[in-house]
């Protein structure tokens, strides 16, 4: 083996080589090539076994003390409180860990100074016994105050926390830090001799050339390319080259960029979209105000992005809404984290149209909104002939409700968003007890204006979000969103049921009472398609009947 362990400890550059596998004069060469980074070697009892001229001059500076090999670091560190915190971190160091810390240390007469220390045990030739330790510092004091200062320190970080090769005059790898051996799922020992051939897939013997020739006038190299792990994979990489020794070497520190090129592409695909997207889009933050529009949204106000940016979204409000209108929509916002509806605006030119506008709340990983997207089509062209025909396709003549068609397609709607929030919603289906008597005593334009009276009941009993639909005849059927819980259901459909139960006064003053019998199926609780859900509802309203009426049931 050559030297034993105790030659091996009064050693400092055969002990510092063991735990880099390289040149010990290079090694020796590097260290003292490092303005910015203090480095020290010290044994298991604390005595220095190796350091660099900076460390030297920083102890000098900072404690007023000539350091040698062999001399007692704590010992030197005066102050108690520093001693005990540098004692407490070498420790670490020496019971094998790995890592970084920034402390505060120093005389307060002669110097003190913020440290950002990277700590590492030296093992002996076994690779078992820890002889030893490691400490790259770098001087962050100004750091706080100083932006430039900053940038130094966290490249520095960065130095150490990334990739590391040092590449010869051949360039033949002659040392790799853990992180790129973690990196290419190598062993240090397997990556030393390499070439960037090896490691990278498109590399071209004129590019390294090139490369080779920028070192050399000692110049910094900074591009990217792509790394292949030891596997096979490709990933994509951040190189910066700085030349070493006269620019014999280069020094290659190397990012994993891979998740920052996925980004790139993603914020290209939606800067593409949002560009060219003929619908109107404007972001905004949490309290409305303008952060970015796209030019269809130019185009259908007439502002300019300059003007809208920095305005709070209502300021195109045409008066034709009232403050309620505003309030129930943001309260639905926040409650479901999106709106859609239709709202009437106002151009630059003075001009009010309609748009339909669907609101998107954008949220982090734990819920927190952070934005708000606004998309929004103008559909004031065609807007009566359209609204005329909606109205004929999927709206009840007699009562305004959504009719069975309209019905129907809200069920599906609903259940989308149950599933993907999570949240449960309930399909009623009502029929009125009492209807038929009245509308033979009393004719059909009685029984018509009794419904439309009941479906004025039913729709101030439910919320905004909620639907009632006339599928027919005397029969109703309500959509319920967004339950916490079955209590909330029943509230609301005993507020229903008490509601139609109230007098209803006819044309000739005299008073008549009809009450309704109601089925509830709980979504997903009755996990079925939509068509199902609603026969479901009808069959526990023919149930409630049987049972004596004017009351609800759930499927079951």
């Amino acid at each position: 083996m050559g030297k034993d362990k105790q030659t091996l400890q009064n050693d400092p550059i055969h002990t510092f080589s063991i735990q880099n596998s390289t040149n010990p004069n290079l090694l020796q060469a590097i260290l003292e090539s490092s303005p910015n980074v203090i480095i020290f070697a010290l044994n298991t009892a604390y005595e220095y076994l190796a350091f660099n001229h900076e460390h030297k001059k920083a102890m000098q500076a900072i404690w007023g003390k000539e350091i040698e090999p062999g001399m007692n670091m704590l010992e030197i560190i005066s102050r108690k409180d520093d001693s005990q915190k540098a004692k407490t971190l070498f420790d670490r160091a020496l019971g094998g860990e790995f890592f970084v810390d920034e402390s505060e240390y120093g005389d307060e007469v002669l110097s003190r100074k913020f440290w950002q220390t990277y700590y590492s045990p030296i093992y002996d030739d076994t690779q078992q016994t820890i002889i030893g330790l490691t400490c790259f510092n770098l001087d962050i004091s100004e750091r706080r105050n100083i932006e430039n200062q900053f940038q130094l320190a966290d490249l520095a970080l960065n130095m150490i926390t990334d990739a590391v090769y040092l590449f010869n005059e051949k360039s033949e790898i002659i040392y790799v830090n853990q992180a790129a051996c973690d990196s290419l799922g190598y062993f240090k020992e397997e990556l030393i001799g390499k070439t960037p051939f090896d490691i990278d897939p498109v590399i071209t013997m004129y590019e390294l050339e090139d490369i080779r020739k920028t070192i050399r006038l000692k110049k910094v190299i900074h591009f990217e390319s792509k790394h292949k792990r030891k596997e096979g994979s490709v990933f994509d990489v951040e190189i910066t080259t700085y030349p070493y020794n006269e620019g014999q070497y280069g020094l290659h520190i190397v990012k994993n960029i891979t998740e920052r090129k996925k980004t790139e592409e993603k914020l290209k695909l939606l800067a593409s979209v949002f560009t060219s997207a003929k619908e109107g889009i404007v972001i905004t933050d949490t309290k409305g105000v303008i952060v970015e529009a796209n030019e269809a949204y130019s185009l259908i106000t007439g502002y300019s992005n300059d003007e809208v940016v920095g305005q709070n979204a209502g300021f195109l409000k045409s008066d034709k809404h009232d403050k309620a209108f505003y309030k129930n929509m943001w309260n639905e916002l926040i409650r479901n984290k999106y709106w859609i509806g239709e709202i009437w605006n106002r151009r630059k030119s003075g001009e009010i149209f309609v748009e339909r506008l669907t609101i998107s709340a954008i949220s982090d990983s734990e819920g927190k909104i952070l934005s708000y997207v606004g998309l929004l089509t103008d559909i004031t062209t065609g807007k009566d002939y359209e609204s005329t025909l909606e109205r004929m396709a999927f709206y009840d003549s007699l009562t305004g409700l959504p009719n069975r068609l309209l019905f129907a397609e809200r069920i599906n709607q609903a259940m989308m968003i149950s599933k993907r929030l999570n949240s449960m919603m309930a399909v009623c289906f009502l029929d009125l007890d009492e209807f038929k008597p009245v509308n033979d005593d009393f004719g059909h334009s009685v029984g018509d204006t009794l419904l439309v009276e009941m479906a004025i009941r039913m729709q101030k009993c439910v919320r905004e979000s909620d639907t009632v639909a006339r599928m027919g005849g005397d029969e109703f059927a309500i959509l319920l969103l967004n339950l916490n819980t079955v209590e909330e259901c029943e509230t609301i459909i005993t507020k229903i049921l008490d509601s139609i139960n109230e007098p209803y006064i006819l044309p000739n003053n005299e008073e008549v009472n009809v009450t309704a019998s109601i089925g509830v199926t709980l979504y997903p609780h009755d996990n079925v398609p939509s068509d199902i859900l609603l026969r479901h509802a009808d069959q526990a309203m023919y149930l409630a009947k049987e049972s004596g009426k004017n009351q609800y049931i759930f499927h079951s």
